[in-house]
């Protein structure tokens, strides 16, 4: 697996980057206006919580696909706390499923603990610096 990341030049923002993978998709990134940033793309910190939340809900909608669920609105949001100090890491992630369609409760748990516990490579990354937690609902997807 391979990324390329490189500055965008001549953007307005000195700290613009642009990532590309191996399949040519690219990632804008860009630093906080507080260090001279623009907010041209994700933080890198925030790409970060984007891939947990991308892994686990791939994890999610995969096992609830394969014991006949049927998820017609799906929705992921990660909100972290970060160390006071540098390199401020995550120290506690809160993840949350939202759902709806013809979805069993127990299923979905089911499809959450093996997501975050087995499946998941970025939640075990992640998990060796941060408590993570995750919570879920059916019925109610957030726009």
């Amino acid at each position: 697996m391979r990324v390329v990341v490189n500055r965008v030049e001549g953007s307005a923002s000195p700290y613009e980057m642009r990532a590309v993978s191996e399949a040519g998709v690219h990632l804008s990134m860009d630093g906080s206006p507080a260090i001279g940033g623009i907010d041209a793309g994700f933080r890198p910190m925030e790409t970060l919580l984007a891939g947990l939340a991308g892994c686990s809900g791939i994890d999610v909608l995969s096992i609830l696909a394969k014991s006949r669920q049927k998820v017609a609105a799906f929705t992921v949001q990660v909100d972290a706390d970060r160390a006071e100090t540098d390199p401020k890491v995550f120290t506690k992630i809160r993840i949350h499923f939202s759902l709806a369609g013809e979805v069993d409760e127990k299923r979905l748990k089911q499809a959450v603990d093996l997501s975050m516990e087995k499946y998941c490579s970025v939640a075990a990354m992640l998990g060796k610096t941060a408590e993570i937690s995750a919570t879920w609902e059916i019925g109610r997807v957030p726009a």
